[in-house]
C-alpha cells in the first residue's frame, strides 16, 4: 500500500510540473519557408501576433514567416539571418505571461 501511495504521488508531482512547463513557454513555428532576413532578437517582449521573423519573398520583398502566438518574452531563437528555413521548423521560444 505504502509503494502504491508513493508512486501515486510521484504521478501527481509529475503531472503538476508538465502542467506548469507547459504555461511557461510557447514554441513558435514557421508558417512558410525560406531564407531568412531577419529574427528577433532574444529578450523582446512580444504581444500576440508580433512578427519573430522574416524571410525573402518571390516579389523581392520579406513575407513574415513566423508570428507569436502569445504575449510574452522571446527567451531563445533557433534560426539566424541568411539560414534557409522550412515551414513548420522552431523559431523561437517564447516565455508566457
Amino acid at each position: 500500500m505504502n509503494k502504491k501511495m508513493v508512486a501515486a504521488a510521484a504521478f501527481v508531482v509529475l503531472a503538476a510540473g508538465l502542467l506548469f512547463l507547459d504555461n511557461v513557454s510557447e514554441f513558435q513555428r514557421a508558417a512558410i519557408g525560406g531564407e531568412v532576413t531577419w529574427v528577433i532578437t532574444p529578450g523582446t517582449r512580444v504581444e500576440e501576433g508580433s512578427a519573430l521573423m522574416r524571410v525573402a519573398a518571390l516579389s523581392g520583398g520579406e513575407a513574415v514567416a513566423a508570428r507569436a502566438n502569445a504575449r510574452g518574452v522571446v527567451r531563445e531563437t533557433a534560426v539566424a539571418v541568411g539560414e534557409q528555413v522550412k515551414k513548420g521548423a522552431l523559431v523561437a521560444k517564447i516565455r508566457k505571461e
